[in-house]
This record gives structure tokens, sequence and C-alpha cells, in this order.
């Protein structure tokens, strides 16, 4: 009973220890788990594969390094969604981090380095980049795309049939299917000025600590689907390639040091209640 007790003051240091080896064990080791895939993220995938061929959906991919662990796994099953499918789609990049079209375009280039070469800029998507103005941009985008942006991030002009053919069958909100916002936390306003005003469908990719504050507009219709952190990247992989062996998205590599993780702390927990319970036993 006595070795029992000193569970409860096992070196913090021990743990430490054990969090490190779990979460670096994935990095060295391949290993792959298969997820549970949540309601929010398979109500995205669904809408997405209803997309009807003369629509686009437009990507508001607003995130850095500081939340790239997280949101750049939301992107990459997304923008591979819409690569297989062949949906034209266009990303901006609003308010929160002028870096946004940078991480959005290594992205793609890794997708149509690996997976999609036939894939052509102009053609199958299109990068704005970065603008200003909160919800008026939004609503300037709606009304007329092209009052919010006269040029591409490469500096092509959107009315270049040449070069950004895609362009020129997008002139406001009636040509985009959903919108999808991907940061640490999106812009509510894209709920509130979008889908209030318009009616056009809005999904959300954010950072698990965030996702409480967006199910309520899951509840409520308003967003019609969701990736929360890792697990929600992770979940659309598993949609995107049911057999396990095919999945290597960012997301899917790493849900397993951070279910490594999440085990060594429970298990700590548990060590931490057996040894007070013990250890409360021989005193009494």
């Amino acid at each position: 009973m006595e070795w029992l007790a000193r569970l409860q003051s096992i070196d913090r240091r021990w743990i430490y220890a054990a969090i490190w080896v779990a979460c670096a064990l994935p990095f060295v080791v391949n290993i792959k788990l298969p997820v549970y895939v949540s309601p929010e993220t398979r109500r995205l995938y669904e809408f997405i594969e209803k997309c009807p061929p003369d629509k686009v959906v437009l990507v508001d991919s607003v995130w850095d390094a500081g939340s790239q662990g997280e949101n750049w796994g939301q992107v990459e099953v997304v923008f591979e969604h819409l690569f297989r499918r062949r949906i034209p789609f266009i990303v901006i990049s609003l308010e929160v981090t002028p870096l946004g079209p940078q991480f959005a375009d290594k992205v793609i280039e890794k997708l149509v380095r690996e997976k999609f070469p036939d894939r052509k800029y102009g053609v199958d998507w299109v990068n704005l980049g970065y603008t200003k103005g909160g919800w008026q941009a939004m609503q300037q985008i709606a009304k007329d795309i092209r009052q919010q942006y006269k040029k591409d991030s490469r500096g092509y002009s959107l009315d270049d049939a040449e070069r950004l053919p895609l362009m020129q069958r997008v002139r406001n909100i009636e040509d985009i299917y959903l919108i999808y916002s991907v940061t640490y936390s999106p812009l509510e306003d894209w709920i509130a000025f979008i889908h209030g005003v318009y009616g056009t469908p809005i999904a959300f990719g954010c950072a698990g600590i965030q996702s409480t504050t967006y199910y309520r507009y899951l509840l409520s219709g308003q967003l019609v689907g969701m990736l929360v952190g890792v697990r929600g990247a992770a979940e659309y992989d598993a949609l995107l390639h049911p057999d396990l062996r095919d999945r290597n998205s960012l997301g899917t590599k790493l849900i397993v040091p951070q279910a490594f993780g999440h085990l060594v702390i429970i298990v700590a927990v548990i060590l931490g209640n057996i040894g007070y319970f013990a250890a409360r036993r021989r005193r009494g």
C-alpha cells in the first residue's frame, strides 16, 4: 500500500519526459490512428460534395505560423477535396494577417506538386490576396468583387481573361456556393453580413479552444459545417480517404502526438488519484 501512496508524489520531470516521448514518437515511427468523424465535419464534406458545376467556393484563409498546426490541415483537406471534384475556388485573406495568402499558396503548391499536377492557376483557383475592411469588405465582395479587388496576389487584373479565366465567371455573391473561413478564430461577421443578408452558406475552420463559441451557429443552421482543430482536419481526411493507409494530411499526422500526449495526461491523473486514495486509506 505504501508504494501506491507514492504515486501522488511522482517527480513532475518524469511526467514531462513521458509527454515528450509520447509526442515525439509519432514523428519517428509512422503511426496512424482511426478517427470518429463528428457531425460538423461530415456536414461540411457532404455540402461540398453537392456543389453545382457553375459555382465556386470562396476560401477566407487568414492564418500564419501562429496557428499553422491547426489551420494548415483544415485548408489542406478542403483544397484537396475541391481539386478532386474540380470545383474552382477563390482564396482571400480578410483582416487578421497579411501573411495569409502566402501560407495558403504553400498548401496549394504542395497539393499541386504531389497530387494534382494538372491543376492550373487562374483556371482551377485564384488567390486574390490580403485585404482589410471587415464587414464592409464582405459587403463589397458580395455586391461586386471587383470593387474590393482590382488585381490578384500576382498582380494580374481580374479582367485579364487570358491569365484569370476563372474570374470572368465570378462577379458577386450569386456566383459563390460556399464561404469557408479558416483562422484561429473566424469572424462572426460572415454570418451576420453575408449569410444573414444573402443566405450564402458559411463554414468555419477554427482552433479547438475557440470552437465552443461557434457550435451555437451549427445548431441554428447558420453554419453548414465546421472543422475543429487538428481533430477536424484528421476527420475530413478520413472522409476523403476511407483507407487509413492513404491518409497523409498534416491533420492525420498531428492527431497522433496529440492523442498520445492526452493519454499520458489521463494516465498521470489516474495514478495521482490512486496514490491519493491509497495514502488516505493508510492514514485512516
